[in-house]
């Protein structure tokens, strides 16, 4: 079982990135038996030409383009856009080169400071950029470094420094692509953290565990039995609920919560009870549902005799222990959850219309108005920070008990006292449906809606879906029909950084680029009601179109099903990073009377291809591979993902701090998985720029790292948009002899680079 954390997908875009090329993101080269069009023969140059672009091999296409003579007006235009192409990916394989010599120096520069978890987060900086990945984690000073970076972890343990042990075992699952020794050494000191997380100082622990009942955990183990994607392991199953139960005894900050465990001889016959229990099944030759279900009802009633803690407590965290031994995305919502799953996953809710996070001061302050909503409509604006509600001040209220706070029923009215500056404002809000946004353009317009432009001149448009909700496709729908009188002729989908969503959705999506009958996705599970084939009802409005689907290695689930299903079926073309790996089925399943759903993996799915590209534990080959490889540094993949984080945002922008190590890291780290309503939130980490690093005596080392990469610069974008450029002109000119001298964009336009 593989648990990920913030380097999850820092690890796989690292480990991916690094595989097979070289030089940044091109096409591998033409195999040695490959014909060469003769330039005594323009049409076929031309023909043999836009065919090497359709394969990604620009830089051969360019060099063969430049056997015709340049005046042919199509011609000299493809050669443009190839040689500003060829130009970009010089100047980034430039970049790759200087930033490889500057992390490596860095390293080794920390190495001898002893200094072995900054060591580490500059060698994972230089992989990133390495051209031999291989040979470089193979060198004397990695070799190293990586020991004396697991000594310095071990002795990190034994003082409980938690954090510090967990960032050496997290980045060197990183370098080393998720070697399974360090992924249960790095869940092992997890685990403690996420208990200091949870009874912090400013933890509001007790919400998490309202309405937390025995009786939803046993129906889940029930529904598990059943209807689990493979047979359980109760016997893992159980050992891992006892096993968190000693972790949470062992607990600092738990001692320091409740007095039950703060007492050392009621402590002590806790845990010397819950070990008998634990040697006992560890001994057994099998365990049962029905024999898991009794060990953990004993546990309630040894907590009961002994420490005393919460039973909402204990159910969670004998659940949170028992799911372990799963896949990674079965688990319970519990109550306190519930309602934000529901709204990402329905795509709608009754509010004011804002996205809030908690900043560095503690404070709730709104990352952006939502379009159309009563909040945007009123005047509020990104950065503004909300200290009273309905007059109530809101000083160490969560982020869930403000949503709480601030929703309520249709048409109600809720008072939001804003800090803008030194001002403090009044918003009367009337509580409306609001509609979340999942299908984006490229650019705002003046009025803030979304420019799907990319080339409107040649009618090129970008949509970009940040997710899969019940009116994903529907809006997809819209945009079209907005598009198509416009002149419409080629598409971007850009599914990037997009976690998934609904079944039904991916398949709708998938359709509008397939004919009737083409298969879309299968899925098989355990129980045979589980399969089940998802065809191509008809032939779809968009079946034809010139297309380029962007993905990423944060791309999963339903965005795996849409681009696996285009690329298999040959309806357009993949170009980016390997997907994230998650080909699995989750049911959500009610669990007795109260709110609380079990997501339980059911089923794999499987591409028209007939293969399922889930990510298992060591395994080599999973994800959708692009037909052509793009990567993005991690600077790069920064620029990208802030450029969309700016347009997302309405209003007035907040001024933008200087961009930190930790943003690019923010880029890479964006997790796959399904929101994250759907995972309790006290599993959550600080992220890694905040880590106390090895207690130095020495004086600080300067290592600056500059962000050196060209703003407003999408290699992956750029290569879609050239891919595109290139097709539609030759489905207009398919031989030079076809050009009508009328027809020419001579006189029209000048020969452009990029718009």
């Amino acid at each position: 079982m593989q648990r990920r954390s913030r380097h999850t997908i820092h690890s796989m875009s690292l480990s991916i990135l690094s595989v097979g090329l070289s030089l940044v993101g091109i096409a591998p080269a033409l195999g040695q038996g490959a014909k060469i069009a003769s330039a005594s023969n323009p049409d076929e140059v031309w023909q043999q030409s836009v065919k090497l672009c359709s394969q990604g091999h620009f830089e051969q296409a360019g060099a063969l383009l430049s056997k015709i003579d340049k005046s042919v007006e199509q011609v000299a235009q493809v050669r443009q856009w190839l040689s500003e192409f060829e130009k970009e990916q010089a100047s980034r394989k430039k970049l790759d080169h200087q930033e490889y010599e500057k992390y490596v120096r860095y390293a080794k520069q920390r190495i001898e400071r002893k200094e072995y978890t900054k060591a580490l987060d500059q060698a994972i900086k230089a992989a990133d950029v390495a051209e031999d990945r291989d040979g470089m984690l193979a060198t004397d000073w990695m070799r190293k470094l990586v020991n004396d970076a697991l000594e310095a972890a071990d002795h990190f343990r034994k003082d409980h420094k938690w954090r510090k042990a967990w960032h050496i075992y997290a980045d060197l699952g990183v370098l080393y692509d998720r070697e399974p020794r360090y992924q249960k050494l790095e869940n092992a000191v997890l685990t403690h953290l996420r208990l200091d997380a949870m009874f912090g100082e400013k933890s509001n622990w007790k919400e998490r565990l309202e309405r937390v009942q025995w009786r939803d955990a046993e129906a889940a183990l029930e529904h598990i039995e059943y209807y689990y994607v493979e047979k359980p392991d109760f016997k893992a199953i159980t050992e891992a609920g006892l096993e968190q139960m000693l972790l949470l005894a062992e607990s600092k900050s738990a001692q320091d919560t409740f007095k039950g465990l703060a007492d050392d001889d009621e402590r002590n016959d806790f845990e010397v009870r819950i070990q008998q229990h634990l040697d006992q099944v560890r001994g057994a030759p099998a365990v049962d549902r029905k024999e898991c279900v009794r060990r953990f009802r004993r546990v309630i009633r040894i907590n009961r005799d002994t420490v005393r803690l919460p039973e909402e407590l204990v159910v969670k965290e004998l659940m949170t222990g028992a799911l372990q031994p799963l896949d990674d995305f079965t688990s319970i919502i519990w109550p306190s959850a519930t309602e934000d799953f529901d709204k990402h996953t329905r795509g709608d809710y009754i509010g004011v219309g804002i996205s809030i996070i908690k900043n560095q001061l503690d404070e709730t302050e709104v990352v952006t108005p939502l379009e159309d909503a009563p909040a945007f409509r009123a005047g509020v604006q990104a950065g503004d920070v909300i200290t009273h509600v309905d007059g109530v001040s809101i000083k160490g209220y969560s982020t869930n008990k403000v949503v709480e706070t601030i929703t309520g029923p249709r048409n109600t009215h809720v008072v939001l006292t804003i800090r803008r500056g030194k001002k403090s404002i009044d918003f009367d809000l009337e509580r409306k449906k609001v509609k979340i946004q999942s299908v984006k353009g490229w650019k705002r317009k003046p009025d803030e809606t979304w420019d799907y432009w990319r080339d409107k001149q040649r009618g090129i448009a970008y949509i970009r879906v940040t997710n899969f909700q019940r009116n994903t496709v529907e809006d997809v729908q819209n945009v079209i029909s907005e598009l198509k009188p416009q002149g419409l002729k080629g598409l971007i989908l850009d599914l990037r950084w997009n976690p998934g969503g609904l079944l039904d959705q991916a398949w709708r999506m998938s359709a509008l680029f397939l004919k009737q009958g083409d298969r879309i996705v299968s899925t098989k599970g355990r129980n045979p009601r589980e399969d089940q084939v998802l065809d191509s009802p008809m032939d779809g409005p968009l079946f034809g179109l010139p297309l380029v689907v962007l993905v990423n290695d944060s791309s999963a689930s339903a965005s795996e099903i849409v681009s696996g299903a285009i690329r298999d079926n040959k309806s357009g073309v993949v170009i980016g990073e390997r997907t994230f790996g998650k080909f699995s089925v989750q049911n959500l399943i009610q669990l007795s009377s109260s709110q609380a759903k079990l997501k339980l993996t059911t089923a794999r799915y499987y591409l028209p291809s007939g293969v399922s590209l889930h990510r298992e534990p060591g395994s080599q080959t999973w994800g959708v591979e692009p037909q052509i490889p793009i990567r993005l540094s991690r600077w790069e993949a920064f620029n990208a993902w802030q450029a969309r984080r700016e347009m997302d945002l309405l209003g007035p922008k907040k001024p933008e701090a200087k961009e930190k190590e930790a943003d690019a890291k923010d880029a890479k780290d964006s997790d796959a998985k399904d929101s994250d309503a759907e995972k309790d939130g006290d599993e959550k980490v600080a992220d890694s720029s905040k880590d106390e690093d090895e207690e130095s005596k020495l004086p600080p080392l300067d290592q600056p790292d500059e962000n050196d990469r060209p703003k407003g610069v999408d290699p992956q974008v750029d290569s879609a948009l050239l891919f595109l450029r290139v097709k539609l002109m030759a489905q207009r000119y398919p031989t030079l002899a076809a050009a009508d001298p009328k027809d020419s964009p001579r006189g029209k336009t000048p020969v452009e680079a990029k718009p």
